[in-house]
Order: structure tokens, then sequence, then C-alpha cells
């Protein structure tokens, strides 16, 4: 169930998940609203759904094999191919901002695709029009997800993924 409020400037909702294919799924449509350049940041205990929900992202995001999408713990990021470059950065292993920058994560934050970053809380600036969810246990399979937006600084002239996408990919040609 979602429910959705406003608090101040932001958007807020909670979604609860009673399993790891309902997390999927649930990733799939926030995959599937996200727009381009986006970035969604994740936090959550160890195996809490992060990568689950990043699977089903991806897959929202016009990815066709769910089985490339696997934790990046130890490569850092992995970039997978949908209608748009995916960005899937894990930040468990970094220990200051040194690491951070060092895997050129400025290079493509907030710039082409979408980045989902796990671990966000890692981070040491926030990062405006980014969507940030907290994934917390609640026992065995069940997840609630708290999904916060910013409202400050939304990208206002952003597409939707897949007319972004193509405009970037075909300059010049016209869209349907």
């Amino acid at each position: 169930m979602k429910i959705q409020r406003k608090a101040g400037k932001q958007r807020t909702g909670d979604v609860l998940s009673k399993s790891p294919e309902e997390t999927q799924r649930i990733g799939f449509e926030i995959g599937r609203s996200l727009r381009v350049p986006g970035v969604v940041l994740l936090r959550g205990a160890l195996g809490t759904g992060k990568t689950t929900l990043t699977r089903g992202i991806a897959l929202g995001l016009g990815l066709k094999d769910p089985t490339l999408v696997n934790s990046p713990s130890f490569t850092l990021v992995n970039i997978y191919h949908g209608d748009c470059p995916i960005y899937h950065v894990d930040l468990y292993r970094l220990e200051g901002d040194r690491d951070l920058y060092s895997i050129g994560i400025d290079d493509f934050l907030g710039n082409d695709g979408v980045t989902v970053v796990e671990w966000s809380e890692r981070l040491s600036a926030a990062i405006d029009q980014a969507l940030e969810i907290e994934i917390e246990d609640g026992g065995g399979d069940t997840r609630m997800l708290h999904i916060r937006r910013s409202a400050k600084g939304l990208n206002r002239k952003a597409y939707s993924v897949k007319t972004a996408c193509r405009v970037r990919s075909h300059p010049g040609r016209r869209q349907n």
C-alpha cells in the first residue's frame, strides 16, 4: 500500500513489500517513473533488498536481463544498458571522498542516464533532484520503503526516460 503526503517541500511516500518479488515489482514501477538524468539514493541495513530494488528499477528502465544486476560491492560500479545507461554504485567499501572520486562518480552522477547508489549515506554532500529510498526490515521478507524526493531544484526540463534516451541516442531524429 502506498501512502502519499506532502511534507514541506518534499514529496514522500511509504510502500510496504511482503516479498523480494514484490520489492522488485516496486522497483520496476519506480524505474518506469524516473526522469533522465536521474539519481536514486538507497539506504538500508545489509540484506534489506537494495540490490533487489535496483534490479526492478533497471527492468523499469528497459534492461532486458535481470540476472545482469548484481551487487557491485567489489567492482564499485556496474553499468547496465536499458533505454538509457544505468549506473549501479555500491559505496559500502569506500572510506572517504578520495575513494568516492577515484571511481569517477562525478563523471556520471546526475549527468547521464540514471545512477542508483547503494549505501548513499556515505556520500558527504546532499544531491538535489535525487529520489531517496530507505528500506527498513520489517522481519521475514517484509520491508517498508520510505520514499522521498526533494522538490528543491527538481529538473523541470527533464524528459521521461524513454524520450530523453531517444533524444540523446538519435539527435536530429524526430520523436513520436
